[in-house]
């Protein structure tokens, strides 16, 4: 039976011994439900014509249909699907890859299982799930494509009033729209309209774009 009010799962992996023992880690939750378990992407694309999954846990190394391809099809086909890449590989530059090309999050199969309950939460309900690898990784790229464009300029902190620079590191330190609020006294509607203020301004279209503009102007 799928429960409404849990969070759907589905488990992307061609070695069984590796999506049984995450299914068997996450069936300790009450909060979420495996709903699809596929051993590759063309299996889980066609199971999920049929069952509605709000994050999926994507390998990257797999036959007939890989992670990157999966990723590319559901951003353009389920935008809605939340996308947490779970691999071995821990280069920077295939990290940020992965990220830019709209990767929810990404944690390396050695990690603490716990991260991946954490990071299923925190993607639900931020939209995302930063950690040391992907912060790094996309330090890295910012300060390799500023480098590549020879553009060492900073764009001063006046390009954002001062509140919404306030606004932008919190969001940054991954508070919610109502902590933010509390902490600032004023309205959850009113950090929002911040929120869409810096992405018009930053030029970012999510939390990831956010995180490169405030490394690349320096303003974390």
């Amino acid at each position: 039976m799928i429960y409404p009010n849990r969070i759907k799962v589905g488990v992307v992996d061609d070695h069984t011994l590796v999506s049984h023992g995450i299914v068997l880690f996450l069936k300790q939750y009450e909060d979420v439900q495996v709903v699809i378990e596929a051993q590759h992407g063309r299996d889980f694309l066609e199971q999920l014509t049929e069952t509605k999954v709000d994050v999926v846990l994507l390998d990257l190394e797999m036959p007939v249909m890989d992670g990157k391809e999966v990723l590319q099809y559901l951003k353009a086909n389920h935008p809605d699907v939340l996308v947490l890449i779970l691999t071995m590989h821990h280069h920077d530059s295939f990290i940020a890859n992965m990220m830019e090309l709209g990767a929810n999050g990404y944690i390396l199969k050695e990690s603490d299982p716990k991260e991946v309950i954490h990071a299923i939460r925190t993607v639900v309900k931020d939209g995302v799930f930063f950690n040391k690898l992907t912060s790094n990784a996309l330090l890295g790229r910012v300060i390799a494509d500023t480098q590549m464009k020879n553009t060492h300029q900073n764009l001063t902190r006046n390009t954002l009033k001062q509140r919404e620079l306030d606004i932008l590191k919190l969001i940054l330190a991954e508070k919610t729209t109502t902590q933010i609020a509390e902490e600032l006294f004023l309205s959850p509607k009113t950090i929002e309209g911040y929120r869409k203020t810096l992405y018009e301004k930053t030029g970012a279209t999510n939390v990831v774009g956010l995180v490169k503009y405030a490394i690349k102007h320096r303003l974390i």
